[in-house]
Order: structure tokens, then sequence, then C-alpha cells
């Protein structure tokens, strides 16, 4: 399978998803979680595709703070390196959805009782006792992390669940829209065209938000601004929501 994640000079980061690609029982959580999210409830992807997106976007997001001078918390609180703040990231946004497998409610729950197990397992060939520990406990911290219930205590939390927000382009409303489900929810994310993750000027990272219909405001003042509230990057993303040409129908009308 691929996950296209950008290894850069990364070769431990490249060797553990190279190990997570052949993992039968990850494989097996993705595909499982798509049964209930999927086939079941009718909504969105929430399998390896979704995790791959945010695991993307999460190591975007971290290289982007390093690269302004702000320190991972892994290297801050336990001496590790910066290449394995960027394999907690990459780790926790590819196995923070695993828990649908069980159920949506409560789902972050789930996930973190799953990918324990899993990263005891996966780790073992590439750290040390203790660095596994810290390594599991910090990924697993993100995990939980990603729902705004919990708070992020990390730049590294931070950043995937901020990922996890901004997974939201008009082809992942596709299924629950196509199916007829229309919602404000629906509606809006399919209202988003693109979305643009840059370098900024006065702040770190530049978000542009790209729709095709006033709507998709919803999809970033309800769901993306939500996750940025509290993840502790706020004094660190800028973010902008544009529409670009015409406005576009996106429905003809709604009847209750």
């Amino acid at each position: 399978m691929v996950l296209n994640i950008p290894f850069g000079k990364n070769k431990k980061l490249q060797r553990i998803v190279e190990a997570v690609k052949k993992d039968k029982e990850i494989l097996q959580y993705w595909e499982s979680a798509n049964v209930i999210a999927v086939d079941r409830m009718k909504i969105n992807d929430h399998g390896k595709v979704h995790a791959a997106i945010v695991a993307n976007i999460a190591l975007r997001l971290l290289r982007l703070l390093m690269e302004a001078g702000l320190e991972p918390n892994i290297v801050k609180d336990h001496n590790m390196k910066r290449e394995d703040a960027e394999v907690v990231v990459v780790l926790a946004g590819l196995l923070h959805d695993i828990g649908h497998a069980v159920h949506r409610k409560n789902h972050a729950n789930f996930s973190i009782v799953l990918a324990s197990n899993v990263l005891d397992r996966l780790l073992k060939n590439f750290y040390s006792h203790r660095e596994r520990i810290i390594i599991k406990n910090e990924v697993l911290h993100a995990i939980i992390s990603h729902h705004v219930e919990y708070k992020p205590f990390t730049l590294e939390a931070g950043c995937v669940r901020v990922a996890d927000s901004l997974d939201a382009k008009e082809g992942r409303a596709r299924i629950p829209f196509e199916l007829g489900r229309i919602s404000i929810h629906s509606v809006s994310a399919m209202a988003i065209k693109d979305i643009k993750i840059r370098k900024g000027q006065a702040v770190p990272i530049a978000i542009e938000i790209i729709m095709k219909n006033s709507a998709g405001i919803f999809q970033v003042d309800e769901l993306i601004k939500a996750k940025l509230k509290d993840s502790g990057l706020e004094d660190y993303i800028e973010l902008k929501a544009t529409i670009e040409g015409e406005e576009e129908k996106i429905i003809k009308e709604f009847r209750l």
C-alpha cells in the first residue's frame, strides 16, 4: 500500500512506516474502521486514506514549526531527537482513528487501547526499552488529544489534532452526500475545494481554505477552528478562508 510519507533524511521514520505498511493488524484495523464508518454508518472515510492524509499534514505542520525554531516536547522533555518527534506525529496520525473498528462513539479511547498493543510490538525493533515507553506515551497522548475533550500538552499532539481537522476537502464528504444525507456538515465539506499549508510570514504557518461556496464557512468555524482552539498552536497558525471564482451551487433544494 502507498502512504506517501515524505521521509526526508529521517531513515528511522522510513523504516517504521515500511513496517506499518506490512503490518496485518494495522491494515485490518483500518479496514474494520471503514466497515463501521462507511459501510454501516454511511459517513466519510476513517480508514487508511484518512489516516495517511492526517499523518502527512501533521508532519508538514511539525516541520514548519521546527523550521521556525520551536522544539517538540519529546526533545525538550525527554532529550530525544527531532526525528523522534516526526515518528510520534506520523504514528499518531496513522493510528488515531483505528478505534472506529470498535465503535464511533468514544473511538479515541478505543484507539489508544488498540494502538498500545500495536506500538509495543512495532517499536521494539527501533528503540531501546526507555525510548519505546516514551514514544508510546507521546503517541497515545497525541491520539487521545485529537478530540476536543482532551487538551494537547505537546507540540506533537497539537499538530495531530489540527491535522485531523484539515482533512476536509470536498471528496471526504462525497459518500454521505451522494447517498442523499444532506446536512450542514456534508454541504459545508463539499464546499471546501482545497486546503493549502504554507510557511507563514507573521507566524510560522499560513493555512488557506479555498471554498467554492460560502457554506464552507461552517466547516472552517465549527470544525477546523474548534480543533485549533486549545491545541497549543493558536499563536503559530494564521487561518484564512476565501471563495475562488464565482460561487458554485451545491444543492438545488432541501426538504425536511
